[in-house]
């Protein structure tokens, strides 16, 4: 199957790359319509589905299940976060603490398919303010 790149497609991989933390649609659609006022809501449900397809983005579940999506630089690459509860900023995690866990599973034989892990809890900044 060919994949086309279209300029939304193209536009929309540049926002995510650009993005310092995982995006929610609405939030790819307010950056794009600047550049490609008629883009329709669908067009980048569309592209983030073919994105997904190609291994090249991350869902990630935030905020009662929203989805939020995030470029990946390689193929391995994943992320894990901790979200303020009070201002909702997301921080990432340094490092994926899960890995030597999931090394010893591999080794059992069982096939991962991907896992995530989400802390909620104060930020510094929010907890001065209690």
């Amino acid at each position: 199957m060919q994949v086309r790149n279209t300029k939304q497609k193209k536009h929309i991989i540049s926002i995510l790359k650009k993005s310092n933390r995982p995006l929610s649609i609405n939030e790819i659609y307010n950056k794009i319509i600047y550049e490609l006022p008629r883009i329709a809501k669908s067009t980048i449900y569309r592209n983030i589905d073919l994105l997904l397809e190609q291994n090249l983005i991350e869902k990630y579940y935030f905020n009662d299940n929203e989805i939020f999506y995030l470029y990946k630089e390689r193929d391995s690459d994943h992320t894990h976060f901790i979200i303020c509860d009070d201002c909702k900023k997301i921080y990432n995690l340094p490092s994926c603490p899960l890995r030597e866990i999931e090394n010893s599973i591999k080794a059992e034989g069982f096939i991962i398919k991907n896992h995530q892990i989400q802390i909620t809890g104060i930020c510094k900044s929010c907890a001065l303010k209690i």
